[in-house]
């Protein structure tokens, strides 16, 4: 049995022998051993199972191709909350010269008009004279673009940041894989078409809850959620990957992305955090746990942005805070009483039901945290953590956010 992705080369045959492995359309580099790899490795808690190999011809085109230029850059998901801030950080770098920002256009909206908006709703401030936009969607064929345009962006990019996802804790990994996991496979073919190209993909920690075999047999629901799923199958490919001389990536792996050091603004409401900051309120109680970890947008957008334009990007990130806290600090800022997380579950069933208690909270979220948020840190060693103080930070968060009334509402 061969070894797959090597840190010399790649390895030519199949990982199992006898086997018959797929080129896939979407990216014709890759070797998988079937054409449901990805399944595979899901439903069995291998991943192994989703080790890829590279393809001969591919490996030696590639390896003729300089690195990648830094001075380009395309952003997948540019009109999401991180991708935006995204396009406000690398167009204030003067060594970037041109910021693609992939939009999907809609009915009532241009690229332009849905940027703005977003740009308007966080308070982003952005060098627009460098905004190039680009009217695509990253689940399509070639992004959706002809394939001259497809190929004039290949030409000149040399950075791309995959901040695109959909943030569905309902839908099965069935339901989200022909958009999500093939994408990837489409930005992983864009990124050694006719150039090279360092890819950033932002990943979730809440892949993390996918550790033992019997995590893989849960039941979906919102914390074991095909959206994690997803992030777990990526994060696996990008693992393997990421050991290749042919393909340049790292897989940043995000905590909770809050609102800037300096604006505090974030999506609140879509996040199951302000959530349960929601019921905590309405309770006036919050469980004796650890406190989540969490990155100011601004400073993940740094960390991204600093990593791909280095000499030698690091493979993986998990941008979070340095220093350890304790849900104390929420009790002290919004006036809660500390409770044991039994007793914190049954004033929430109270209000709201056990059954809607249970769907929110899992079995036992505070296990979950301490199983997701890990104390662990990976960022570029000259990171400067300054901006780690949760105090002021979260006075700012819980200042800005627009929570919703529970206690009036159950």
């Amino acid at each position: 049995m061969t070894t797959g992705v090597g840190s010399q080369g790649e390895s030519l045959r199949p990982i199992w022998p006898h086997a018959d492995a797929l080129i896939t359309s979407e990216c014709r580099g890759l070797r998988f051993n079937g054409k449901y790899a990805d399944v595979v490795a899901l439903s069995t808690g291998d991943p192994t199972a989703l080790r890829p190999t590279i393809d001969e011809e591919t490996r030696k085109r590639v390896a003729t191709l300089p690195a990648p230029r830094r001075d380009t850059a395309l952003i997948l998901g540019a009109n999401g909350f991180l991708g935006a801030h995204l396009i406000g950080t690398l167009t204030r770098d003067p060594s970037i010269t041109r910021v693609y920002a992939m939009i999907r256009p809609t009915d009532s909206q241009t690229v332009e008009q849905r940027l703005q908006a977003t740009l308007d709703q966080y308070e982003i401030s952005v060098d627009t004279a460098k905004v190039v936009f680009v009217e695509g969607n990253v689940t399509e064929r070639r992004f959706g673009l002809s394939k001259e345009r497809y190929l004039e962006l290949a030409d000149d990019v040399g950075l791309v940041y995959n901040c695109a996802s959909s943030t569905d804790y309902v839908s099965s990994y069935l339901d989200l894989r022909q958009d999500w996991f093939v994408s990837l496979l489409r930005t992983l073919e864009f990124s050694i078409t006719h150039t090279r190209k360092h890819v950033t993909y932002v990943g979730s920690i809440g892949a993390h809850l996918y550790q033992r075999p019997e995590d893989f047999r849960r039941a979906d629901s919102w914390w074991y959620s095909g959206y994690a799923q997803m992030k777990w199958v990526n994060a696996a490919l990008l693992g393997w990957l990421s050991q290749s001389d042919t393909y340049s990536v790292t897989l940043c792996e995000a905590p909770y992305i809050l609102g800037s050091t300096q604006r505090g603004l974030d999506p609140g409401r879509a996040y199951s955090f302000w959530r349960i900051v929601e019921v905590a309120i309405a309770v006036g109680a919050i469980w004796d746990g650890p406190g989540m970890n969490y990155v100011p947008v601004d400073v993940i957008c740094e960390v991204m942005a600093r990593n791909a334009t280095s000499e030698q990007p690091m493979t993986r990130l998990l941008p979070s805070n340095p220093e350890d806290y304790d849900h104390s600090l929420y009790a002290d800022l919004l006036g809660l009483d500390l409770v044991t997380w039994d007793e914190f579950f049954g004033k929430v069933a109270d209000l709201v039901g056990t059954k809607f208690a249970q769907t929110m909270l899992g079995d036992n979220i505070d296990i979950l945290m301490r199983k997701v948020h890990k104390p662990e840190a990976i960022l570029p060693a000259d990171h400067d953590a300054s901006w780690c103080d949760h105090r002021r930070l979260f006075e700012l968060y819980f200042s800005t956010v627009k929570l919703k009334d529970m206690a009036a509402s159950a």
